[in-house]
């Protein structure tokens, strides 16, 4: 079966498209990504992928964007039809984003079975639009989408194979990392948060007066590897990382914007984070997963606006035992691991009810 995946502008679009892919190897995925600096990495580290570029744009009201918008949906869309045509694409399998309008359109006019998955507890634009299109919703738990509830099944976020299960101390060998200091994970999101990557090199000597080491993955945009070193602890800049699954288990902490991937990655991992949402999201859908987060007792959430009492509050989670072990038992019970497994089984059974 041909399986065409909707998924490009951010890591949290394209990782659990990847992750969903790779259970599904006995079938010819092919994935349509954007143009953006964060498609291009994901591009060149799954190489054993087949990957088309969309021209696509995102929604925004100015005339200029706007316009922009609507030509760049419309050429995705006749992208769409000439690529279901020629890959004989069986089913569509849309990951949210602005690259979903045109494909989803095409599918439905096409006739083939569309599947929509939303990460994110207010699910977005393109999921909310799209849903009167589609064959079948994928949603988180205990989310539903007034109209379209009879479509929806549940799903947890799916995990990319490269996530194993090995301790702190064997991640921290094949890293490098010192193997006795506390070390601090900050985590800006796919793209990269300026705001995050400007206090934390504007903060990190009050963390090594503590003996604290910091990882930062900055973003696609920041240039180069930094290291920045006080007496004998090291604030190093990253502007990805190829093996996240490594660096999350073998940090104590980790600080990260609240986007669904970075949570789910983390309660995968059973890491504790605190959680400092975008303020600027779609809906405020960054908030609302931290609250969840925060919620569920597995993170701490400190809104942006207070990012001057992020030194302090951190301090105390990382410096207080009970609060650390308090959030792992939690970890322990709140990550569903089978979620790839029971998307790939609903997509293999729309693939074999249109036979």
């Amino acid at each position: 079966m041909n399986i065409l995946l909707v998924c490009g502008g951010s890591g949290g679009h394209i990782a659990p498209a990847i992750a969903v892919a790779e259970h599904l190897a006995k079938h010819h995925c092919t994935f349509a990504i954007s143009y953006k600096q964060i498609d291009e990495i994901f591009f060149k580290k799954y190489e054993n992928f087949n990957f088309i570029r969309v021209d696509a744009a995102p929604f925004q009201l100015s005339p200029y964007t706007l316009t922009r918008f609507m030509h760049s949906q419309l050429k995705s869309f006749r992208q769409a039809l000439n690529l279901l045509k020629i890959k004989k694409i069986d089913a569509v399998i849309s990951f949210g984003g602005f690259t979903s309008m045109g494909f989803v359109l095409a599918a439905k006019m096409k006739k083939i079975p569309i599947i929509l998955h939303e990460s994110n507890v207010i699910p977005g634009k393109a999921t909310r639009f799209l849903a009167g299109f589609a064959t079948k919703i994928l949603l988180p738990p205990n989310i539903f989408l007034r109209k379209y509830n009879k479509k929806v099944s549940h799903v947890d976020y799916p995990i990319r194979q490269e996530f194993v299960n090995i301790s702190q101390t064997e991640a921290r060998n094949q890293l490098g990392w010192p193997a006795l200091k506390r070390i601090i994970l900050i985590i800006g999101g796919s793209n990269g948060a300026l705001a995050m990557n400007k206090w934390v090199q504007q903060n990190f000597l009050k963390f090594a007066h503590h003996n604290i080491d910091i990882f930062c993955i900055a973003g696609p945009s920041f240039s180069e590897e930094k290291a920045i070193n006080f007496e004998d602890c090291t604030l190093h800049m990253l502007p990805f990382c190829n093996n996240m699954n490594l660096v999350i288990r073998a940090c104590d902490l980790v600080i990260a914007r609240a986007g669904a991937g970075t949570i789910a990655e983390c309660r995968y991992c059973k890491k504790p984070m605190i959680l400092v949402p975008y303020p600027f999201a779609a809906d405020n859908h960054q908030w609302a997963n931290a609250k969840v987060a925060e919620e569920l007792g597995i993170a701490t959430v400190v809104d942006q606006d207070k990012i001057d009492t992020l030194v302090q509050h951190t301090l105390e989670v990382i410096s207080n035992p009970n609060i650390l072990s308090t959030m792992q038992r939690r970890l322990d019970h709140t990550f569903v691991p089978d979620a790839t497994e029971k998307i790939a089984n609903i997509i293999k059974h729309l693939l074999k009810n249109k036979k």
